[in-house]
C-alpha cells in the first residue's frame, strides 16, 4: 500500500474514534474516571483495555480495569470458636438420712423393804427383871441413830424368855422388857407411834434351854425395823 493510502487510513481511524468518542462524550458522561456505556458498563477497547477519562488518577482505579492499583482487602479474621460452655454445676450429694436412736426402756423406782432385826440377850437385863442394863445402850442408840436418819421406817420390839418358870409368867416378863426397850428409845426422841411391842414368852428359842449359855441367849430382846431402800429398774416398754 502506498505511504498516501496509510495516511488516509490513520486519518480516517482517527476521525471514526474521534466522532465515536465525541459522541461517547455527549451521551455518555465518565463515570469514577472511566467511559461508560448506556448499561453502565465500562467501555473497553479491542484490546479489553479500560477508557480512562481526563479524571482519573490512581485513587479511583477499579479491580476491573486496573487490579494492580487496586489495594487488596484484608483477609477476613476467623471467627473465634464460640467458648465451651462451663461445665453443669454437679449437685452436692445427698446429706445421709439421719437415723435417730430409739429412746432408752423408760426406767423406774422400785422400793425395796429390807427387814434388819436387833437383838438384845439376856445379859442386858437383870435376872428375873425388865430392867435395862447399861450394857444395853449402845445397841439402843444405833437404833436412835437410824430413827432419825429414816424417819418413815417403824420399829418392832419383841420379848422373848426361856423355859424356866411358868408359861403365862414368861409372857409377862417378854412383854415387860419390850416396854422397857420403848421407853428407853421414846426417852431419846423416837415416836411412841413409830413403835409397838410385843412378848412372845418362851416362844421361838434360837438356842437349846438345856444349857445355861441356850437359856442366856433365848432370854433376849429383838428390835426388828424396815429400811426402805429404792433401786432402779430398767422396765422394757
Amino acid at each position: 500500500m502506498s505511504t498516501l493510502n496509510k495516511k488516509n487510513l490513520l486519518v480516517a481511524s482517527m476521525a471514526l474514534l474521534g466522532a465515536s468518542g465525541s459522541l461517547m462524550a455527549q451521551t455518555q458522561p465518565p463515570v469514577i474516571g472511566y467511559w461508560v456505556d448506556s448499561s453502565s458498563r465500562i467501555v473497553k477497547n479491542t484490546w479489553g483495555e479500560c477508557w480512562r477519562t481526563s479524571s482519573w488518577t490512581p485513587a479511583l482505579a477499579v479491580a476491573e480495569c486496573d487490579p494492580g492499583l487496586v489495594p487488596k482487602a484484608a483477609p477476613a479474621p476467623e471467627p473465634k470458636p464460640a467458648p465451651a460452655p462451663p461445665p453443669a454445676p454437679v449437685a452436692a450429694p445427698a446429706p445421709p438420712p439421719v437415723v435417730v436412736p430409739p429412746p432408752p426402756p423408760a426406767e423406774t423406782y422400785k422400793t425395796v423393804i429390807t427387814e434388819k432385826p436387833i437383838r438384845l440377850e439376856g445379859a442386858n437385863f437383870a435376872t428375873g427383871s425388865s430392867k435395862l442394863l447399861p450394857s444395853a445402850y449402845a445397841k439402843l442408840d444405833e437404833v436412835v441413830s437410824q430413827s432419825k436418819e429414816h424417819p418413815e421406817i417403824s420399829f418392832e420390839v419383841s420379848g422373848y424368855t426361856d423355859n424356866v418358870g411358868s408359861a403365862n409368867s414368861n409372857v409377862r416378863l417378854s412383854q415387860a422388857r419390850a416396854d422397857a426397850v420403848k421407853a428407853y428409845l421414846v426417852g431419846k426422841g423416837v415416836a411412841a407411834s413409830r413403835i409397838g411391842t410385843r412378848g412372845f414368852g418362851e416362844e421361838n428359842p434360837v438356842a437349846d434351854n438345856g444349857t445355861a449359855d441356850g437359856r442366856a441367849q433365848n432370854r433376849r430382846v429383838e428390835i426388828r425395823y424396815t429400811d426402805k431402800v429404792e433401786t432402779k429398774v430398767r422396765v422394757t416398754q
